[in-house]
């Protein structure tokens, strides 16, 4: 029995020493911040290190505003991390004199990183870098989505990198240098603000055994002492900077409102001709997210370069429909068209419950079978209005309403509504009146 307890002590040690290896290959990443901001790694005791994992995550924030906290899809861009040894001329660093049992500060000259063998791995795995280089990238598409906050809500990603096949030649502090860009000409291009930095370094610390210990990551490149405060978790908004991006996006509510019109309002879906204007130029590809509430129907926007995205919506009365993400900057130009046969209206347009323009005895038209832009008014059309954002700032929850009152005339003539009906009544009667005339007068010729 006893060497049965044996064997199976022996079999339950194999196994956990065979668990512990695959938890020291698979081990998560560093997380720089873990003892400060921006430094991963710490002393076991004085003088001595503790052995960290072979790589570390760079964070990436982007923070995403919209007044109504919706989700809201991404613009297409492609950020680039482009990782090379730093120039190090005369740098030095300088650490804390209670790590060492002498209570004495160690200095030791900076050494250009090693990118050779380095993988930088944003959305996708990259490959090995070279002695130049290594490059990563995080790749954003419409199916991407962010989470926002009136106040702006973070989006964070990690930025990978991996120092497993780098081969370092001797213990030291290596420095690398991280510099971010995007595809697009400039950030406003793909309606975001940048953050105040997009350069970083990021110190590798390596021991006798060229094992790495610890990692600091900076947004300058200079001598680092205990006082030194430019460490930073990375891309972000940090002590000291702020590197995030921003990202700001506004919903737009369209309703419909008809007063002491009970047909009209129970029985009409009224064409709202809307068009959103590219007016900040921008360049990436933008989706944004319609819903119609039940009796009315939306122009169905899709994946738009340049977005300007336009359409006839019919909008009834209390169905409204709304439209979600819409970058800041962006401007929706809206009319109406009155199409209740025989009804002349007062029509209001407001804009965030602020009347803006009224426009009397606008008659009855036909729906419209295109949205153009209005450059003159018909007697049919309400005035076009405009709901006009900015890209730099968080904007209102936006809402557009028409409300259309019915126009009555006095009582010496007909309800309006009416009149068409009235005058086919009319041409009735007098048509059977002058048949029985003819008829009457055909008989007496005939007697």
């Amino acid at each position: 029995m006893k060497k049965g307890f044996k064997k199976i002590g022996a079999v339950l040690l194999t196994v956990a020493m065979a668990l512990t290896m695959n938890l020291t290959v698979f081990a998560a990443p560093e997380a720089l911040g873990d003892t400060e901001e921006g430094v991963a790694g710490k002393w076991a005791a004085k003088d001595t290190e503790l052995v960290q994992n072979t790589n570390i995550d760079i964070k990436k924030e982007i923070i995403a505003f919209n007044p109504n906290g919706t989700t809201v899809n991404a613009p297409v861009v492609t950020y680039t991390y482009t990782v090379t040894p730093a120039t190090v001329t005369g740098l030095t660093v300088t650490d804390e004199t209670g790590d060492h049992t002498s209570n004495t500060a160690v200095t030791a000259p900076v050494k250009a990183g090693i990118t050779t063998g380095v993988v930088v791995t944003g959305t996708a795995a990259g490959t090995a870098g070279n002695a130049t280089s290594a490059i990563g990238t995080l790749v954003f598409n419409n199916s991407s989505t962010w989470q926002t906050a009136a106040a702006g809500k973070v989006n964070e990603y990690d930025i990978n990198l991996d120092f497993d096949n780098v081969a370092f030649t001797q213990p030291g502090v290596y420095r690398y240098q991280i510099v971010e860009t995007i595809d697009a000409a400039s950030y406003d291009k793909v309606a975001m603000e940048d953050g105040a930095g997009n350069t970083l370094y990021l110190d590798v610390y390596v021991d006798g055994n060229l094992d790495i210990y610890g990692y600091v990551c900076m947004n300058a490149n200079a001598s680092v002492t205990p006082a030194t405060t430019t460490k930073i978790n990375g891309f972000v908004d940090g002590t000291a900077a702020d590197n995030s991006d921003k990202y700001y996006t506004y919903d737009l509510t369209l309703s419909k409102d008809v007063v002491n019109d009970t047909y009209g309002e129970s029985n009409i879906a009224y064409p709202f001709t809307v068009i959103f204007n590219n007016t900040e130029s921008y360049t990436s590809t933008f989706t944004i997210t319609e819903t119609a509430a039940t009796g009315s129907t939306g122009i169905s926007p899709t994946a738009a370069s340049a977005p300007t995205w336009s359409g006839v919506a019919t909008v009834k009365d209390g169905c409204n429909i709304t439209y979600t993400g819409i970058p800041a900057g962006v401007d929706v130009d809206v009319y109406e068209t009155n199409i209740a046969t025989g009804v002349t209206y007062t029509v209001d347009t407001s804009i965030n419950g602020t009347s803006v323009q009224t426009d009397n005895n606008v008659i009855a038209g036909s729906a419209p079978a295109t949205a153009v832009a209005q450059t003159t008014k018909a007697d049919y059309e309400s005035t076009k209005t405009t709901v006009d954002t900015d890209i730099t700032t968080a904007t209102d929850a936006q809402t557009l309403k028409i409300t259309n009152t019915l126009l009555l005339i006095s009582p010496t003539g007909f309800v309006v509504r009416f009149a068409p009906y009235a005058l086919v009544l009319m041409g009735g009667i007098f048509l059977i009146v002058l048949g029985v005339v003819l008829y009457k007068r055909t008989n007496k010729e005939e007697a």
